[in-house]
């Protein structure tokens, strides 16, 4: 006797993203050493491939089709030998992800850049401002109107801007003009 199971509410959410997976081998140079415009590419037969030293000759890519095109955009993985991009074509969201031994750094569809370090710090930049968050938790922003910190405790803070700096600190508030 088999027993029917309705599925749970996580399961019913779970809708099909992809629907095929390609392996190429992109071939940037013809064989006399010329740069193609763009690349040839060649499934292999085995599905295996070497990844060349120089990605400028040749590299190893995955194509990932779109269960529905209409929503969602094809993806390609490239396989280099220090690292594996995930890249899209998107207006909006992420268009990259690039993972290496140290960190996974992903660049957004607005430019904006988020990496994240092998020791946990993450930094983040866009056109408009910069963030740091350290290791040890401490934070840093700059924007062009003020250059703001907190260290991991959260017992610091201070904000510089061009005429005013303000503080708390062990010994403290502190909120004045900034000498020049």
């Amino acid at each position: 006797m088999t027993k029917v199971t309705t599925p749970t509410a996580p399961e019913s959410a779970i809708h099909r993203v992809w629907k095929s997976a390609q392996m190429y081998i992109a071939f940037h140079k013809d064989q006399k050493k010329q740069k193609r415009e763009e690349p040839k590419l060649w499934p292999p037969k085995n599905g295996s491939a070497s990844l060349h030293d120089d990605i400028a000759e040749q590299e190893a890519i995955v194509v990932v089709k779109a269960a529905d095109a209409e929503n969602t955009q094809d993806v390609q993985i490239k396989l280099h030998p220090s690292r594996i991009v995930v890249r899209r074509d998107a207006d909006k969201w992420w268009q990259g992800v690039a993972m290496d031994d140290h960190s996974v750094t992903v660049r957004m569809a607005d430019n904006t850049i988020i990496e994240i370090r092998h020791d946990g710090s993450i930094k983040r930049r866009s056109a408009e401002d910069e963030t740091h968050v350290e290791a040890d938790g401490s934070i840093f922003k700059w924007t062009p109107h003020a250059e703001s910190m907190m260290t991991g405790d959260g017992i610091e803070m201070s904000r510089r801007t061009d005429d005013r700096i303000a503080a708390i600190t062990h010994d403290g508030v502190v909120d004045r003009a900034r000498k020049r």
